[in-house]
């Protein structure tokens, strides 16, 4: 009966045993799940803030994607509607350049040739006439204005057949006069004789000079004529030469040729 009542004792303290380490047990699990599912709800909230994050980060940087995007369009549009403005206008400034240049030409080439004819060429001249004395390489005419020796030439424009625009005052017109012997004096319209002198100058004298410098011969040439000064020794004749008129001994260089054309 006594070990009756120890086995008995002994299996009731059993079963107490394995209650109360069931009892114990059940919270570790429970403790173990509520850490797992606030580890994974922390993961979550994590996840959920990385995810946040990244959107908040991709739609921050397609925003200044975007944001750049148009800038860099609004740049590009700014500097294509600067290019073409600047191109037109560039074009505007060379158009209306090119068309001052014309209109500059067209007046300047109105003003050089004129329509109105001053002289006309003569193939013969002839005694009594005017004329003017006109060098055809450098469209050149004799002036009374004094200079080394000689006188200042000035330019009048020609076709070759026509002198064009009004004769400037300072140049010449000569009549010509033919002796017996056919020699020629060349005289302008207040009567002076155009001149040789004996140490080669040239020059316009009031009354015939001696020896013969006031007279002049033609000589045929190849565009025009030689005006050859009889009384000079060594065969001088009129010269046009840098701007001046004067006299050196003849060739056939173009200095040397002269055309006449008659003043109406």
């Amino acid at each position: 009966m006594h070990r009756f009542k120890k086995f008995t004792a002994l299996l009731l303290c059993g079963v107490f045993s394995l209650s109360l380490m069931s009892c114990t047990a059940t919270p570790t699990a429970t403790e173990s799940s509520d850490i797992t599912n606030v580890f994974e709800a922390t993961t979550t909230a994590e996840t959920s803030e990385s995810t946040t994050v990244t959107t908040v980060t991709e739609t921050s940087a397609t925003s200044e994607s975007t944001t750049e995007t148009s800038e860099t369009t609004t740049a590009a549009t700014t500097t294509e509607a600067t290019t073409t403005a600047t191109s037109e206008t560039s074009a505007s400034e060379t158009s209306s350049s090119a068309s001052t240049s014309a209109s500059t030409s067209e007046t300047s080439a109105t003003t050089t040739f004129s329509d109105e004819v001053s002289a006309i060429y003569t193939k013969n001249p002839e005694e009594k006439k005017n004329y003017i004395v006109y060098n055809e390489a450098f469209g050149g005419t004799i002036t009374e204005n004094a200079m080394n020796k000689g006188f200042i030439g000035i330019t009048i424009p020609s076709d070759g057949a026509n002198l064009y625009g009004n004769i400037p005052a300072e140049a010449l017109e000569f009549t010509l006069f033919y002796d017996e012997r056919q020699n020629l004096t060349l005289r302008d319209l207040q009567g002076r004789f155009l001149s040789a002198t004996s140490t080669g100058d040239l020059i316009l004298t009031d009354k015939p000079v001696e020896d013969n410098y006031q007279f002049w011969r033609l000589e045929k040439t190849d565009g025009g004529w030689h005006i050859i000064n009889v009384g000079a020794a060594g065969n001088q004749a009129l010269q046009y030469s840098s701007g001046t008129f004067s006299i050196k001994k003849v060739s056939n260089a173009k200095e040397f040729v002269f055309n006449f054309y008659e003043v109406g």
